[in-house]
């Protein structure tokens, strides 16, 4: 009877469930939907097409320059202040010559402080701003090409191999979503495609 029981149970359970799984519609597995093939589905190393963007590497380069030129004029308002201390040494605190030159050393620690500050946010604006337009016009040839080959998804894939010196690269790769691919690739269309 016991038997029975658990019998009759375990029927109105499976039977509850499989009416709640009916209801639901969708919900259940359908062997007849489509599902995706691999030839609907693509990789792209966006690692590697930024560094093989050339639009992108000679924009990068000219805020590098802009960014060792502000170097080089910090460099020169710092050494403008070490001849001003120097200069300070000599003169007897409290005189009227020294209480002027550390005037105008406190005015140039923070006209240097200032400008440090400044070119630092105009620097990383100007880079941001060349990530993002390099990044719409990626994006734009990543959708182009897969409309073009059919394609229904395109992940993000990173082909690097794992990097045990660098900590940084190594945990990168670890955490990596896609650890397999093989002829999904389609970085290279993309890259040629940018330049």
């Amino acid at each position: 009877m016991d038997r029975n029981m658990l019998y009759a149970g375990f029927a109105v359970v499976l039977a509850g469930l499989l009416g709640f799984s009916w209801a639901q519609g969708r919900a259940v597995v359908n062997a007849d939907e489509p599902r995706l093939l691999a030839s609907e589905i693509a990789v792209v190393d966006m690692a590697k097409v930024f560094d093989g963007h050339r639009s992108l590497t000679d924009k990068r380069a000219v805020v590098r320059r802009e960014a060792q030129d502000a170097n080089d004029t910090a460099t020169a308002m710092v050494q403008a202040g070490k001849k001003l201390q120097e200069e300070l040494k000599i003169h007897k605190p409290g005189s009227a010559e020294h209480n002027r030159i550390q005037k105008e050393l406190n005015e140039k620690a923070a006209a240097l402080q200032k400008f440090q500050k400044e070119t630092l946010q105009k620097l990383q604006q100007e880079e941001a701003e060349l990530y993002i337009e390099a990044y719409q016009r990626v994006i734009e040839e990543v959708q182009r090409i897969a409309e073009a080959r059919g394609l229904k998804l395109v992940l993000r894939y990173q082909a690097d191999n794992l990097d045990a010196k660098d900590p940084k690269k190594l945990m990168e790769s670890l955490n990596r979503q896609i650890l397999y691919e093989k002829g999904l690739d389609i970085t290279d269309e993309v890259l040629q495609a940018v330049n």
